[in-house]
């Protein structure tokens, strides 16, 4: 006995926002044709697509990105080949074309290890948004908690994982506008 539609409509709504499938991957999986599934997947000023963009944009998603940038940009400024170079003042010369001072045997300038200060304020940036993330709840956190907790009723009562998710795609579309 094949799946009835809402059981389709819903089994496809999970394949498309959580796994990464094709349209045509996800049509054969459950049995519908690929319009169908377009139609689903359009409806409702593209909710699935709203949904699957937030999940995608998870906290901990951007959190990772996040560090991976720090790491880099610390990595970077940690492997920065030491630089000395000598920059010399202009010579004023006198009459007969002869220095009129002494010239200075150099004035180091060394590009080392330590950020610019342009570095340094990215640095502070990433560390902020860092934070900020760390400390807000986000859709996306809402949808994977509310997601697990539909899989764990469906293992106990289908009917009423249906209507819980129902109510979760509308509260979901709320916080979404």
């Amino acid at each position: 006995m094949g799946l009835q539609k809402t059981e389709q409509k819903e089994y496809a709504k999970f394949l498309y926002t959580e796994k990464n499938l094709t349209q045509k991957e996800i049509a054969v999986k459950v049995a519908i044709t690929e319009k169908t599934l377009t139609k689903w997947i359009n409806e409702n000023e593209g909710e699935w697509k709203k949904l699957k963009t937030s999940l995608m944009t998870t906290k901990p998603h951007q959190i990772k990105n996040l560090y991976d940038q720090l790491a880099r940009m610390n990595d970077e400024i940690k492997n920065r080949q030491t630089v000395t170079q000598s920059m010399m003042k202009p010579i004023k010369l006198n009459k007969e074309g002869k220095p009129a001072e002494q010239k200075p045997e150099y004035d180091p300038v060394v590009l080392s290890n330590v950020p610019t200060s342009k570095e340094a304020d990215i640095i502070t940036k990433i560390t902020s948004a860092i934070a900020k993330l760390e400390a807000e709840t986000s859709v996306g956190d809402s949808v994977n908690v509310g997601m697990e907790f539909c899989e764990y009723v469906r293992d106990i009562d289908f009917h009423l994982a249906q209507k819980i998710s129902e109510y979760f795609d509308m509260f979901i579309r709320q916080q979404l506008q």
